[in-house]
């Protein structure tokens, strides 16, 4: 989560470094700045706010940050308080190289929903991930996406305990957003799914030699992505 120093600049992940936390200032090494628009500190403890420009110090990528501060009209004033950032990135998670490409970029776009705090969406996209997952490595055929977690676990392709993370945080979080009543989420609610989402890919691909004998013993249909030597 960004936060801001006593001197008005702010401390996020970069997007343009990767996810990497840099600090993003809002005047140059000459003194001049960016610029800023100054807005109603309304609903916040300040008594001033802009909306303001800011530039990594790493990459130079650009950012927006509503920022409210003291009892001074000048920027950066005193107390600052970060009402709002743009554009932060969320927490980029390593996945095994052998995931199957659109499965790795579903899973890179639910990260994108999660940082841009658009969480139903982001707990659909895992929940896809799971399932895309399972009907790649030929559990389609048992029926639903509860039975292919139920069949993946019985092939001691993933734990008991994964299993049940599976279930609980993944399957269920994705089935109330695509099918029961509009409800709110946090990022508390999907940070679950977005974890034990990448575990599930490192069950699957990242010992895959090991994975590919066990699907074989089962007898499911799969498409291997172990490049021959």
């Amino acid at each position: 989560m960004a936060k801001i120093n006593e001197g008005g600049n702010i401390t996020a992940r970069c997007p343009g470094c990767f996810g990497a936390t840099s600090t993003f200032e809002w005047q140059n090494s000459q003194g001049g700045v960016w610029g800023g628009i100054p807005y109603s500190a309304e609903g916040t403890s300040r008594q001033y706010a802009q909306y303001r420009l800011f530039r990594c110090a790493g990459c130079g990528r650009g950012a927006l940050g509503f920022v409210a501060y003291g009892n001074h009209p000048q920027y950066p004033g005193a107390a600052q308080q970060i009402v709002d950032f743009y554009e932060e990135s969320g927490e980029t998670m390593v996945i095994p190289k052998l995931t199957p490409k659109g499965i790795a970029r579903e899973f890179r776009e639910a990260e994108t929903c999660l940082a841009q705090r658009c969480y139903r969406a982001a707990a659909g996209l895992f929940r896809s991930v799971l399932d895309k997952t399972l009907r790649a490595n030929g559990y389609k055929s048992v029926g639903n996406l509860k039975n292919q977690i139920d069949a993946a676990a019985d092939d001691g392709v993933i734990t008991a305990a994964r299993k049940r993370r599976a279930h609980d945080e993944i399957r269920v979080l994705g089935n109330d957003v695509l099918h029961d009543d509009w409800i709110e989420l946090g990022a508390s609610d999907v940070e679950l799914a977005h974890m034990y989402a990448q575990r599930i890919l490192e069950d699957f691909y990242d010992d895959r030699t090991s994975v590919e004998h066990l699907l074989t013993e089962a007898k499911r249909s799969f498409e291997s992505v172990i490049k021959a030597a």
